[in-house]
């Protein structure tokens, strides 16, 4: 039997019993603490007046390592509603893919907030809770160490669920909650859970998982769910609020633990990547590119563009500009700048104003270059249909590895994880001119040299050559 058929059979079991023994709210079915027994202590004592030379005591193994603490939100037990939700996690995770971790309980006021001692803190509540302002700023700088936080609306709480999304927007006020794109890691990582089944005062509904995130560069920093997770980690359900049933509660979670496990290390090296800053201010006579500012993540890596163009210099000789100049579409002029580059997660929703001044640039001669971040499908979609309202006169192409595209200054014959058919860019053309350059797979990050696990992205290498023969084929057309 394969390993994800035991897993589901395991899962299966358990609710089954939970349901058969009626465990109460809080309840997890209870599992005794593991022992190692050495190989002979299984045989049976033996016969009486004899008596072994030497018995060994049973031993508890050494205690897993702790991955995440349960943020005590009361003054008492009555705030956790499924009092051994992320132990129960956990405990299946164990045999699900094979991770062994513990979680435990603990005061915020006592907390070190170094996310290397423990690595996500969980919220979960009915109750509204809302930390004070010194304890907000410790959690912001434990997640911009690497450290992620998970929220879990108990029974689906709306009071616990406001309270969270206000203090959330004053941790990062210039920053957005969006929901899980449809090829996230979080929805593609272990199990694929784009369809769930929810309940609704017991009421089932299949639909997408409404997991919100906050990034911090390309890592969901924060995961936030408005259902209940809890209660079916701890595979018991109830017939009121909103939860997700008790299966699928289990596979969100399991994405979480691995979607977390994978960017741990990527989370420390964020905001550890130093930004090139020019001495002089002076752009004149040099190459430069303009990054679009906009309210769909527009910065998920942002040392990426001065990297590539170092090594548009060091390739052709240009001289460039290597200070990162954000360029706001609703403000700033864009006489002098020659490449505009776009790229993110999420929709970039640029108004009429923004897309009226794109146009504009590009029927003047600009040009654009654009990435969909991790391989984003909303990014991905959002964009297309951006360009169809700003140049639907444009002719989309895609040129095979014939081009010289691909082969100046390197030449690129083939993308390690792409079809040797597939190449990855969409040209838009007017009247026989490349205005927009596109790709729906990751470019930026491959820029920056950090690795983003489970993204749909170009590889390092591959993502720095086609960088520089972008910029080299539009400087010179």
């Amino acid at each position: 039997m394969k390993k994800l058929e035991v897993a589901v059979l395991v899962i299966s079991f358990a609710v089954a019993s939970s349901i058969c023994f009626a465990w109460e709210c809080g309840k997890a079915p209870p599992a005794k603490d593991p022992q190692r027994i050495k190989a002979g202590e299984a045989f049976p004592p033996l016969p009486l007046p004899a008596t072994p030379l030497r018995r060994s005591e049973r031993k508890n193994p050494p205690a897993p390592p702790v991955l995440v603490g349960k943020v005590i939100c009361g003054s008492d037990e009555s705030w956790t509603r499924a009092e051994n939700d992320i132990e129960n996690l956990l405990r299946l995770a164990t045999q699900r893919i094979g991770v062994s971790y513990q979680a435990i309980k603990i005061n915020l006021k006592g907390f070190s907030f170094d996310p290397d001692e423990i690595p996500i803190l969980y919220i979960t509540s009915v109750e509204p809770f809302i930390p004070d302002e010194e304890t907000i700023e410790k959690i912001k700088e434990y997640l911009e160490k690497g450290g992620f936080l998970w929220v879990n609306a108990s029974s689906g709480s709306p009071e616990f669920l406001k309270a969270m999304v206000g203090w959330i927007d004053k941790l990062y006020p210039d920053r957005n909650m969006y929901i899980a794109y449809g090829n996230h890691p979080i929805i593609t990582c272990l199990e694929d859970i784009t369809n769930v089944k929810v309940l609704r005062e017991n009421n089932p509904s299949t639909e997408s998982p409404n997991l919100r995130i906050l990034n911090l560069g390309c890592r969901a920093a924060i995961i936030l769910s408005p259902y209940d997770l809890g209660c079916g980690w701890a595979l018991h359900t109830h017939p009121w609020g909103v939860r997700y049933q008790p299966e699928d509660a289990i596979k969100i979670g399991m994405n979480m633990l691995t979607y977390c496990l994978g960017w741990i290390e990527f989370g420390k090296i964020y905001g550890m990547t130093p930004l090139y800053v020019e001495k002089t201010k002076k752009k004149e006579g040099k190459l430069y590119i303009g990054q679009i500012v906009h309210s769909g993540d527009w910065d998920p890596h942002p040392s990426a563009v001065g990297k590539l163009l170092k090594k548009v210099s060091e390739q052709t000789g240009a001289p460039v500009f290597l200070d990162r100049i954000a360029v706001d579409l609703k403000k700033d002029s864009l006489k002098d700048t020659p490449i505009l580059y776009i790229t993110g997660h999420f929709n970039p929703n640029l108004s009429e104003i923004e897309i009226k001044k794109l146009r504009e640039f590009l029927l003047n001669g600009g040009a654009l270059f654009a990435d969909s971040c991790c391989g984003s499908q909303e990014f991905t979609d959002s964009f297309r249909n951006l360009m169809k309202k700003t140049i639907p006169e444009a002719k989309i192409t895609k040129w095979d590895f014939n081009h010289r595209i691909y082969k100046v200054p390197f030449k690129i014959e083939r993308f390690q994880n792409l079809s040797e058919n597939d190449p990855p860019l969409e040209i838009y053309m007017l009247k026989s001119l490349p205005v927009v350059i596109f790709s729906p797979y990751g470019v930026g990050s491959g820029w920056e040299g950090i690795p983003r696990p489970y993204t749909k992205e170009i590889y390092t290498e591959h993502a720095q050559q086609i960088g520089v023969n972008i910029i080299t084929y539009l400087m010179t057309n």
